[in-house]
């Protein structure tokens, strides 16, 4: 006899009737750690791990499940008939075998959603809003859904639920972790954050630890690999925009890189004289995934024309079919979006200096990793200083008494020191003074420009009545 399951509005393949029953959530007070073998690895279309089942694409418990696959392992319980789903993944997921992940099956289980305040994971506990591991999760709703074996799946909300699908706690469970969930840290952790997570966790589960313990040591590598892409800028780059499969395509030479975008950003002098970090915003375009197809209402909004993609076409010359690259628009759906990124301006920099940002183009064309963004600055008007190379001028206006007679006088500096200067005796209108190293720095941070003066004299209105002054 055959079974047909309803989900999300579509009938799904279940195969012949078992008297075993899946097993996808925890009770309240927690799953409790058993030993789970693997079945199989079931295989579904679609890239959808909530697909129809496809059994010819079935594997053995031992066999690499690599990109381009979508489906779940199956796990037994060696306790009773159960099944449980772990790691129900789409077709865009790191290589892994099903015996691994059923030894660690409990981390697909479900517990709970926990919701919290302040559009943040870690935000005040709102435990009248918790959520059974079935109920439909609004993506702007900020809390983390609790797994089994301590696994939690951090969700910020508010606007970075924008551009997502509503969820249930049960599905984001039974999914493959993101490499920043493996750390346990947020995707906006810094870099030195990231590599603070992965020391944390080795002292952990390191098999020099763990005594070889193949559950611990299956998390191990997991981590390890988070780190090896999440600690590489360019690679890490690659994955927040364009996932892991066209990560891992790149990385083996069968992935092109898109066009690269260039912005300009203004700086001012104090920044280039003393080196700032700052933060801005670059415009760049994002392939809606998932959207190709469907008319979601996030989807609905990706309203941004795609750039055209390349396709190869088959063209007859005489007696002879030849294969034609051509420009094609895309089928795929885009949107903007503001992009932050931080600028390391150095002390020395120079109007027009560029700073390139790999992989974080501002147009991710389909098919194409994300080109990088290139950062031009441009030098503000200063209303005190002006820059000549590594040199700094600026002026200053004396009266005819100072002129003739000497004067003393102070500025405050670019990185706000203040410089004492004067002359004794005569100064000639527009004579020019110079204060060595006071100049911008150098790249090399030992060396600086100079500082020149121009002394403008102010001219009395009234020359006769000045005399009679000066004689007093």
């Amino acid at each position: 006899m055959m079974w047909l399951r309803l989900v999300f509005g579509a009938f799904v393949f279940l195969g012949p009737w078992s008297n075993a029953s899946e097993i996808d959530s925890c009770p309240a007070e927690g799953c409790a750690l058993e030993n789970l073998s693997c079945v199989k690895w079931r295989q579904t279309v679609g890239c959808d791990p909530k697909g129809s089942r496809e059994k010819s694409g079935d594997k053995e418990c031992h066999e690499e499940i690599g990109i381009g696959s979508s489906g779940y392992c199956q796990c037994a319980s060696s306790s009773s008939s159960e099944r449980v789903k772990a790691r129900a993944v789409s077709c865009d997921h790191r290589p892994f075998r099903c015996s691994t992940e059923c030894l660690q099956a409990v981390r697909y289980r479900c517990i709970s959603w926990r919701q919290t305040g302040g559009c943040s994971a870690d935000g005040t506990r709102e435990p009248n809003k918790d959520q059974t591991c079935r109920a439909l999760i609004d993506p702007r709703s900020s809390g983390y859904c609790e797994c089994g074996g301590g696994r939690i799946i951090r969700k910020p909300g508010c606007a970075h639920g924008e551009w997502a699908e509503p969820f249930t706690r049960l599905d984001e469970c039974a999914g493959e972790a993101s490499l920043y969930e493996e750390l346990g840290v947020d995707s906006s952790a810094s870099d030195k954050e990231i590599k603070q997570a992965f020391r944390k966790l080795s002292l952990v589960h390191h098999p020099d630890k763990t005594r070889n313990d193949p559950v611990l040591t299956a998390r191990f590598s997991q981590i390890r690999e988070a780190y090896e892409i999440l600690g590489d800028e360019g690679q890490r780059a690659i994955y927040d925009s364009a996932g892991l499969q066209l990560l891992y395509e790149f990385l083996s030479n069968k992935a092109e890189k898109g066009q690269s975008s260039t912005t300009e950003v203004k700086v001012t002098l104090e920044h280039m004289y003393n080196g700032q970090l700052i933060q801005v915003s670059v415009p760049r375009v994002l392939v809606c995934r998932g959207c190709r197809e469907r008319q979601t209402e996030r989807c609905r909004r990706c309203n941004t024309r795609c750039a055209d993609e390349l396709e190869y076409r088959k063209v007859r010359m005489g007696n002879m079919i030849m294969q034609q690259q051509v420009q094609v628009p895309s089928k795929e759906k885009c949107r903007t979006e503001q992009h932050p990124v931080t600028l390391m301006v150095e002390r020395g920099s120079s109007n027009g200096d560029t700073l390139i940002f790999q992989h974080r183009g501002g147009l991710l064309t389909p098919k194409k990793v994300p080109g990088d963004v290139i950062v031009k600055l441009v030098e503000t008007k200063h209303v005190a200083f002006r820059r000549a190379g590594v040199d700094l001028h600026t002026e200053v206006t004396i009266t005819l008494r100072e002129a003739l007679l000497g004067f003393e006088r102070t500025l405050q500096h670019l990185d706000g020191r203040t410089i004492y200067f004067g002359h004794k005796g005569v100064t000639k209108p527009f004579a020019v003074m110079k204060i060595s190293k006071e100049g911008m720095p150098h790249k090399d941070p030992t060396e600086k420009g100079d500082l020149y003066i121009k002394c403008k004299v102010e001219m009395p209105e009234d020359g006769p009545k000045w005399l009679e002054e000066m004689k007093r």
